[in-house]
């Protein structure tokens, strides 16, 4: 689908191409007949096909090696300062390419004022037709880019308000609310004092889920702390059968992290793991700096399953990652050893 949309682009462009040069044709030969020579001439008409031509290749030429795409990527004046450059340059080059033969020709003419006077009114001339060129190029690439920005900045809001309620899915899930609940009300006739602390993780943590989508990033420290109330009320349900391990780099502890992402390996690691074993299993946490990128590793107890598929939670956290650092960050779910799951987050540092 894609190589039939450029091939699709590809004949656009050169249908664009072959009608606009060759509108000099037309509007110098009308130029020519009606209103400075008064007849039409062959000699005229073939010397405006020949500017038709050169205009069409060194355009191209020049399009192809000097306008990259990462030009409209810059601010708009830093653009059209380009734009005004590149059409002063291609006006040029086209009219050296018309005046070359007077080199082979007589190139003792080529040094007589009138000739150079000629050779500059030609740029002016030939500058005209550019300019209209690299206007229409250059706008067709801006409101392009423009479109590209407004799609990307729709998928990240799609993507935050998907993350969103999948994560009130997750933390406000009759099953973990029923379980919790649950290990509060035996817990409150063993110990009042441990059963009061829960219920404050709890809201903390309903809370957190509420409203963690108000910043795309937020401290490892704050979402380490919601984590571990998570594992805390977990821990109330498997008792000695969950064992915790969390490794905090100190360097990385005001690192940004996006919201949640760990609570949600967290409750993976939980559901797909630790549930399904009957002596219960061990999640150890990490954090560390290699070079310029964060690495958080989460492993657990357990194995994924052959056909194990990632959720929508995830998924989720696939795609928050590539959008906030597009290219430059990584999400692994695999195997580790015999008996353990590894989950790896990487990203730039910030």
């Amino acid at each position: 689908m894609g190589t039939k949309n450029n091939f699709s682009k590809t004949k656009l462009y050169w249908l664009l191409q072959v009608v606009g040069w060759s509108s000099i044709v037309f509007i110098e030969t009308i130029n020519y007949t009606f209103f400075i020579h008064g007849s039409f001439e062959w000699t005229f008409f073939q010397q405006f096909i020949l500017y038709s031509l050169v205009g069409l290749f060194v355009s191209h030429g020049y399009k192809s090696v000097f306008i990259r795409e990462r030009v409209f990527s810059r601010s708009l004046s830093r653009i059209w300062f380009k734009a005004f450059l590149d059409t002063l340059v291609i006006a040029l080059m086209m009219a050296i390419l018309l005046y070359l033969p007077y080199v082979f020709i007589d190139f003792q003419a080529l040094l007589k004022q009138q000739t150079i006077i000629s050779f500059f009114g030609q740029v002016m001339n030939l500058g005209r037709y550019v300019l209209v060129w690299i206007i229409i190029y250059y706008l067709y690439h801006i409101l392009k880019r423009n479109s590209e920005i407004s799609e990307q900045k729709l998928m990240l809001e799609n993507v935050a308000k998907s993350a969103e309620l999948e994560l009130l899915k997750i933390q406000l899930n009759p099953h973990f609310l029923f379980n919790a609940l649950n290990s509060i009300k035996a817990l409150v006739l063993i110990d009042q004092e441990k059963s009061r602390d829960a219920i404050i993780k709890l809201s903390e943590l309903l809370r957190f889920s509420l409203n963690y989508e108000k910043a795309p990033l937020i401290s490892l420290n704050d979402e380490i702390n919601e984590v571990i109330k998570y594992l805390e009320l977990e821990q109330i349900r498997f008792g000695k059968r969950l064992e915790v391990e969390i490794l905090i780099q100190e360097e990385t502890l005001e690192q940004r992290i996006p919201p949640a992402m760990i609570l949600t390996l967290a409750e993976n690691a939980i559901k797909h793991g630790i549930t399904k074993l009957p002596d219960g299993g061990k999640i150890k946490i990490e954090s560390k700096i290699k070079g310029q990128k964060m690495w958080v590793e989460l492993i657990n107890s357990g194995q994924l399953e052959e056909n194990f598929s990632m959720g929508i939670g995830l998924s989720n956290l696939e795609k928050r990652l590539q959008n906030l650092f597009p290219d430059k960050s990584s999400f692994h779910l695999d195997n580790f050893g015999d008996s353990h799951v590894k989950a790896t987050l990487t990203y730039p540092m910030s």
